[in-house]
């Protein structure tokens, strides 16, 4: 491997870590789906958690114009309530997390003038640290009986910014990355 190339490679891997998601979801297998074409949003206005960092309506129009887009791009038209094949709703939470790291192997190899070298190092100092980790929960409801037919969540770590852009491009790949695989496809 040649230089160019693992400093690309390095480069790739670190950079996919920095802004990470993890999503999972879950649904009714034995729901259709297919029939669904319309949707409305079972809230208006989302319900008060009594916590003010939640309770926050600059990230309620954030999260819903993320979903309304997203859904848009797959062809669902937003309608009235009681006209929707399906409801929308969405939570978010935070929790402190805590992560350790044991030790560190990495291994380099060059090349200059006076030839070929390469080296080893090994760090056995591992860290423990909290973090603030961000969860963003979408479900979609059945409007007969507004039972969970879908749900997704995404999980990462927190970051302080007082960019409104960033913070919106960050709800947006969240909210895109959650909803990625709905409706889920089926046999």
């Amino acid at each position: 491997m040649n230089k160019r190339t693992f400093l690309i490679s390095s480069s790739a891997a670190v950079l996919s870590g920095c802004s990470s998601v993890s999503v999972n979801r879950d649904y009714d297998a034995s729901f259709d789906f297919k029939s669904l074409k319309t949707y409305a949003w079972q809230h208006d206005m989302q319900p008060e958690t009594g916590v003010p960092r939640i309770d926050n309506d600059l990230n309620d129009r954030r999260i819903r114009n993320a979903v309304d887009a997203d859904l848009a791009s797959k062809g669902f038209k937003k309608v009235e309530k009681n006209e929707a094949d399906f409801h929308v709703a969405y939570f978010m939470d935070f929790q402190q997390r805590i992560d350790g790291s044991g030790g560190s192997l990495s291994f380099g190899v060059g090349r200059s003038s006076y030839g070929r070298g390469s080296s080893i190092g090994y760090s056995t100092g591992g860290t423990i640290s909290d973090y603030e980790e961000g969860q963003l929960t979408i479900d979609i409801l059945n409007p007969s009986d507004e039972q969970t037919i879908w749900r997704g969540r995404g999980r990462r770590r927190t970051s302080s910014s007082d960019n409104p852009e960033k913070i919106t491009a960050r709800v947006n790949d969240a909210v895109m990355r959650i909803l990625k695989k709905f409706p889920p496809k089926q046999k």
